[in-house]
C-alpha cells in the first residue's frame, strides 16, 4: 500500500509491506468535510480513494467534543434550564452520535503503526489493525473493520494517554477480541460491534458515550459489554452496552482486585448477569460505584451480582417503566 507521511511538510509515497507508520506529528489520511455523505444504518462514512494529507503538528485539527465536521464547540448547557448538563444529560448513544460523523471522508487504508509522541491520525477506512507504540496518540474519525486479534493494540510499551474518539470498530468475527486492550486510554462515541468483547478495560480507563452493541456471541464465547481482570479507577460513563452473551460489565481479580469502579448514567442490558463484578479474599472489589443506570429486563438472573461487601448503588432503575432496582 501507499504510505503518506510529513517530512518537511511535503507528503510522498513509499511503498511498505502492508502498514503504515504514522511518524513526528503525523495526522494520516486527514479527512474531508462534506455536505453530502451520510451514515449508514450503524453510524459508518463512505470511503473515497482521494489520497491522503498530512499536517506538520501533534495538535488535533478538530475538538474532541462538539461538530468534528464544522468546529463547533459540544453544547455544555441546557437548552430549556441554561444550567450545565450533568453525566445523565443528553441523548442515548446510538448510531446517530457515534462513530465517524456524518460528512466526513475516509480514506482506504491497511494496517498502521504509530511509533511517536503525540501523533494524530484520523480519516482512515482501516481494514487490519492499528499499534500504538507511543504516548499521547489520538485517533479518532476512523473506521477498522478487523478479525486481527487487538484491532487498537495498545499494550507493548505500557504507553500512556491515548485518546480514541468519534470512530467505528467493527470486529469481522470472534477472533477481534476488544475494540481496545487494555489500560490508560479514553475511548469517546465509539460504535463497537462484532469483536468477542466490546472494550478490554483493567486500569485508568475512561469510556464515555459510547455505544457497545451485537457482539461476535459465537459458539462457546462468553462475551462482555466491557471485561477488566482486575485494577484500578476504571469509569463507564454515558455508554449504551447491550448485545453481549455473558455480561454487560464483568470484572475478575486475575491482574488483582478491581478498585474505583465507576458505572454512572448507562445503559445496560443483557447477559446472565447485567453486571458481574467479582473478586473474593485479598481481592475483593473495592470502592464500586453503580449510580443512576438504566437496565433491561433481559438478564439471565438479574441486574447485577456484586462482591464488594461496602458498595454505592443509588438511582438505578428498569428502562421499561423506570422502577427502581434496590440495593
Amino acid at each position: 500500500m501507499t504510505l503518506w507521511m510529513a517530512c518537511g511538510g511535503a507528503p510522498g509515497p513509499s511503498e511498505t509491506e502492508g502498514e503504515t507508520t504514522a511518524g513526528p506529528g503525523t495526522t494520516a489520511g486527514t479527512a474531508t468535510s462534506t455536505s453530502d455523505a451520510g451514515p449508514t444504518s450503524t453510524g459508518t462514512s463512505e470511503a473515497t480513494s482521494e489520497p491522503a494529507t498530512t499536517t506538520s503538528t501533534a495538535e488535533p485539527t478538530a475538538p474532541t467534543t462538539g461538530d468534528p465536521t464544522t468546529g463547533d464547540p459540544a453544547d455544555t448547557t441546557s437548552t430549556t434550564t441554561g444550567e450545565p448538563l450533568g453525566p445523565c444529560d443528553g441523548p442515548r448513544p446510538g448510531p446517530d452520535n457515534t462513530g465517524v460523523p456524518q460528512g466526513v471522508r475516509l480514506v482506504p487504508s491497511g494496517s498502521i503503526k504509530i511509533d511517536e509522541d503525540g501523533a494524530v491520525v484520523e480519516g482512515l477506512d482501516i481494514d487490519g489493525e492499528i499499534t500504538v507504540l507511543a504516548d499521547n496518540v489520538t485517533i479518532r474519525n476512523v473506521r477498522i473493520r478487523s478479525s486481527d486479534y487487538y484491532p487498537i493494540r495498545y499494550f507493548d510499551e505500557d504507553n500512556v494517554g491515548l485518546v480514541v474518539e468519534d470512530s467505528e470498530i467493527e470486529g469481522l468475527s470472534g477472533d477481534a477480541t476488544a475494540a481496545i486492550s487494555f489500560a490508560n486510554y479514553t475511548a469517546r462515541r465509539l460504535n463497537v460491534h462484532g469483536t468477542a468483547d466490546g472494550f478490554k478495560a483493567d486500569s485508568n480507563v475512561l469510556i464515555e458515550d459510547c455505544w457497545v452493541h451485537d457482539l461476535s456471541n459465537g459458539e462457546g464465547e462468553h462475551n462482555d459489554g466491557v471485561q477488566s481482570t482486575g485494577g484500578a479507577g476504571v469509569t463507564l460513563r454515558h455508554n449504551d452496552i447491550s448485545g453481549a452473551s455473558n455480561a454487560a460489565v464483568q470484572t475478575g481479580d486475575l491482574g488483582g482486585a478491581t478498585i474505583d469502579l465507576v458505572l454512572e448514567c448507562n445503559w445496560f442490558a443483557g447477559g446472565g448477569y447485567t453486571l458481574n463484578i467479582r473478586g473474593e479474599g485479598e481481592t475483593v472489589p473495592m470502592g464500586t460505584q453503580i449510580l443512576h443506570n438504566r437496565f433491561g429486563r433481559d438478564h439471565g438472573y438479574g441486574p447485577w451480582t456484586l462482591d464488594d461487601p461496602n458498595p454505592i448503588i443509588e438511582g438505578n432503575v428498569y428502562d421499561d417503566d423506570d422502577s427502581p432496582i434496590l440495593p
